[in-house]
This record gives C-alpha cells, sequence and structure tokens, in this order.
C-alpha cells in the first residue's frame, strides 16, 4: 500500500475540516434564517392583528359616543359608557404595543415602530392617538350623567375615529406589511447566498478534497492488488518450499524413529549377550570370595562387587528403558491383590532400610486394584528403593489412600524434600538433585524415569507432594477393583 505522508495527511485532514465547517456554517444560517422567517411571519401576522383590531375599535368608540349622544335612558347610558371603557381601554393597550411602549400587562411588544410614525415627522400618530384616547376617558367620565349637547370631546371621537385617526392607522398598518416584506424579501436573499455557498462548499469539497482522495484511494487499491498478487505468488513459492521441507524433516524423522526403533530393538533382544559377561565377572568374583586372601586384596575385591553391582544395575535400567521405548512391552492386566505385594516389598527393602538405620513399614489393606502385576510391582518398587535412597534419617512408610474418589498407592519418606521447580525434572533420565557428586553406585538417576514410563504405559497417574527438609510422598493411582475402604496409614508424614 502506497503510504500517506504526515505532511499529505495534515494537509488533507485541514481541506475536510474546513470543507465540515463550512457546511456545518450553511446549515447553521440556514436554520438562523428560517427561524427569523418564522418568527418575522409571526409578528407581522401579529401586527396586522393588533392594527386591524385598533382600526374596529377606533370605529366601535365613535358608534358608542354616538349611541351616548342620543340616550336618554340612564339604564343605557351606564352600560354604554361600561361597553366604551372596554374598547377604550383595549384601543390604549394596542395602541402602546404598537407603539413600543407595552407594559406587563399589554402583551409582548411588537417591536420598534415605522420610522417617524408614531414620534416623528410633521404629523406624529403617537399625540393624535393620545388626545383621541383622552377625548374618550372625558366622554366615559360624563356618560353616567348624559353628555351635554355639543360636548367637544364627543364631536372629536366621532370626528377623528371615521377620518383622519383611521385614514393614519390605515397608514401605520401599510407600513408594518411594507416593513414585513422588506424582511422577507431581505431573508429570502440571504436563504439564497446561503444555498449557493453550500453548492460551492460542495463543488469545493467535491474538486479540492474528494475528488484527490478518490484518487489515492484508487492507487492504493492498484498498489493493494500489485502487491497481493506478488503475495500470492510468494505464497506459491513458500508453499512449496514448505512441502519440500515437511518432506525433508518426514524422511528425517523416519529414519531417526527407524534407528530409534533399530537401537532399543537392539538392546532389547542383546540383553543376554550383555548379561553373560557380567555373570561371567560374578562368578569370577565369587571363586576369589573363597580364596585366601589379604586385607587389601579383601577391599579390592569388595570395591569390584561394588562396581558390579552398579553395572548390573546400570544394564537392567537401560535395557528396560529401552524395552519400554521401542514398544515389546505389551500391559497384562490382572487383579491385583496389594497386600501381598506390598509384604512382599517390605520384606525385600527391610535389610536395605535397616542398614542405613531407617525404619520401613508396610500398612496392611485388603485392597485389590486391576492392573498389570509384575509392572505395578517395578513401579512401587522403584519408588521405595528411591526413597530408601534419598533418605538419611526417619523412616519410608508404604500405604494406600483415597483421595477425590480415587486410590493412590503411596510411598512416604522422610528425606530432604524436593523443590518445587525440580519436581519435573526428577523423571527425566540421568537426573538426581541432592548431590552431583554422590557415588553413582547408590544410583544413577533412571528409576523415577522408568516409574514415569511404565505408569504412562498402564494409564496410571504419578503425582509427588514435598516440602523441603521435611520429606516427600509419592503416589500412583490404580483403578479398584473391590472398593472397600483401605486402613488408613500410620502416622505417616
Amino acid at each position: 500500500m502506497i503510504p500517506i505522508g504526515a505532511t499529505t495527511a495534515r494537509w488533507m485532514t485541514l481541506r475536510y475540516g474546513v470543507a465540515l465547517a463550512l457546511i456545518a456554517l450553511g446549515t447553521l444560517a440556514g436554520f438562523v434564517m428560517t427561524e427569523r422567517v418564522i418568527g418575522q411571519h409571526e409578528r407581522m401576522l401579529e401586527v396586522v392583528n393588533v392594527s386591524g383590531r385598533q382600526r374596529m375599535l377606533s370605529q366601535r368608540t365613535a358608534l358608542l359616543v354616538e349611541q351616548l349622544k342620543h340616550n336618554p335612558d340612564a339604564y343605557s347610558r351606564a352600560d354604554l359608557g361600561r361597553q366604551l371603557a372596554e374598547a377604550t381601554d383595549m384601543f390604549e393597550a394596542a395602541h402602546r404595543r404598537l407603539s413600543g411602549r407595552a407594559g406587563p400587562a399589554d402583551g409582548p411588544a411588537l417591536g420598534p415602530p415605522p420610522k417617524d410614525l408614531f414620534f416623528g415627522g410633521s404629523d406624529p400618530l403617537d399625540p393624535l392617538v393620545s388626545r383621541h384616547i383622552a377625548a374618550l376617558r372625558a366622554v366615559i367620565a360624563a356618560a353616567p350623567g348624559g353628555l351635554p349637547p355639543g360636548m367637544a370631546e364627543a364631536d372629536s371621537v366621532t370626528t377623528q375615529a371615521l377620518g383622519p385617526l383611521l385614514d393614519r392607522l390605515e397608514v401605520m398598518v401599510a407600513l408594518y406589511q411594507e416593513e414585513g416584506e422588506a424582511g422577507f424579501h431581505s431573508l429570502h436573499q440571504m436563504g439564497l447566498a446561503a444555498l449557493i455557498l453550500t453548492l460551492l462548499t460542495l463543488l469545493f469539497e467535491a474538486l479540492v478534497i474528494f475528488r484527490p482522495m478518490t484518487r489515492h484511494v484508487r492507487d492504493q487499491f492498484t498498489e493493494i492488488a500489485r502487491m497481493t498478487d506478488a503475495i500470492e505468488r510468494a505464497n506459491a513459492t513458500l508453499e512449496q518450499q514448505v512441502r519440500e521441507r515437511t518432506a525433508e524433516l518426514h524422511a528425517a524423522k523416519n529414519a531417526a524413529e527407524q534407528a530409534h526403533r533399530a537401537k532399543s530393538r537392539f538392546l532389547a533382544h542383546a540383553s543376554h549377550d550383555l548379561h553373560q559377561p557380567l555373570q561371567a565377572i560374578g562368578m569370577f568374583t565369587g571363586m576369589l570370595e573363597r580364596q585366601s586372601q589379604t586385607a587389601k586384596a579383601m577391599a579390592m575385591l569388595t570395591d569390584l562387587k561394588a562396581a558390579q553391582r552398579s553395572m548390573r544395575d546400570l544394564l537392567n535400567a537401560i535395557l528396560e528403558i529401552s524395552k519400554l521405548e521401542s514398544g515389546v512391552v505389551s500391559p497384562k492386566p490382572a487383579d491385583v491383590p496389594l497386600s501381598p505385594l506390598l509384604d512382599q516389598l517390605e520384606a525385600e527393602f527391610v535389610g536395605q532400610a535397616d542398614a542405613k538405620g531407617l525404619r520401613l513399614r508396610a500398612v496392611p489393606t485388603d485392597v485389590v486394584v486391576y492392573s498389570d502385576p509384575a509392572l505395578l510391582e517395578r513401579i512401587v518398587r522403584n519408588l521405595i528403593a528411591n526413597a530408601i535412597r534419598y533418605t538419611e534419617q526417619g523412616g519410608v512408610l508404604v500405604g494406600c489412600r483415597r483421595r477425590d474418589g480415587a486410590l493412590w498407592i503411596e510411598v512416604y519418606d522422610t528425606g530432604r524434600g524436593i523443590a518445587e521447580t525440580d519436581r519435573r525434572r526428577i523423571f527425566e533420565e540421568f537426573v538426581q538433585l541432592d548431590r552431583p557428586d554422590r557415588d553413582r553406585s547408590e544410583g544413577i538417576g533412571l528409576g523415577l524415569a522408568i516409574v514415569e514410563r511404565l505408569a504412562r504405559l498402564l494409564g496410571h497417574p504419578v503425582a509427588v507432594r514435598s516440602v523441603e527438609g521435611k520429606g516427600a510422598v509419592f503416589s500412583v493411582q490404580a483403578p479398584e477393583v473391590t472398593p472397600r475402604r483401605a486402613a488408613p496409614p500410620a502416622n505417616g508424614r
């Protein structure tokens, strides 16, 4: 994709912002003008209404005054006086609104009056209306007692209301109409200007902003299409290379697996031949033991026997690992009572534990599990041997326990414990955590590796719990055949 420069991006952003601002201003101007048109129209309607009412009231007051002149009935004169007072009040309020002097009780003012109509010029309207109102007030005051013949105020009302005053009021209405029409014309011109400005803004956007942007986007799409073609070609090449490398890796993997299987098969099938020299060495060692030897020769013979035992353990462990990796070991599960198995292992390892000053105990149980007897025995044997090997004082306890609905065969020891970071490493080959320089005749680090592989082959989970400085617990889970509660281990941890 073609990158947009920082200066170009800022310039396009600025132009786009200006265009949007102009559109916003045009929209706001249109809204303001619309509101002004509506307000002007409402004001004009109100002015025409009030002006027409004032002309009608002037004629009504003249009619009422004329009736008062010729009505001898006191009651009728009082009623006519009341009607005249109401009409006069309305006439005066309308005048105050039209002249821009409306009070709170008169209603909203109708804005400034036309120029030189009410207060300026040679014959202003305001004094004429004020004299007319004053004459009406005098007639109203005299109405209850009857108007005297030839009353000047009454004659003035009838003369003015139907003559000069009516003409001036019509001039006022005409002026208001002219003012409204001029306002409408101005607003119409402003609306036309706003429309033209909006159209010019849109044209400006189309030519200066959107057209370059469209051209740039088109160029970007062209570049994207070109890059897509290049990527597709590169992907095709990469896929071919990946297929070739995958085939090479697959062939190398097959070769490595075949070599590994061949090595494992060799070790598995050569176990008899490998054991023969060890058996011969053991026979010769036994013959030497039966000969009289010096103290130095006996010490060398003891070291020879230890080396022979270490070599035999190493060979047995390597051969067992090889058999497991080659797949020649197949489980043969059956019902396995645990009590005889644990009793046998206790009897087998009690001498080794006594030699180190440790206590070894197997808790009696009547639990029966479903597993391969030989492989399960090998797992528990390695766990017990490992516990005795890494325990310097205290003891080892073997028993069963149910946790979370599952049966676990557990081996407790009071050794040094295992750090949390090392609890996975101990199941790797040739890993010893306590002393790197220890005598390899005490163990070569394959016991737990064999346990992990045998447990995986049987489908028995293996777990370890430990507190550094207090010991460890190795557990293997086995499916229970007879779900009877096993006896709890004594004191244990």
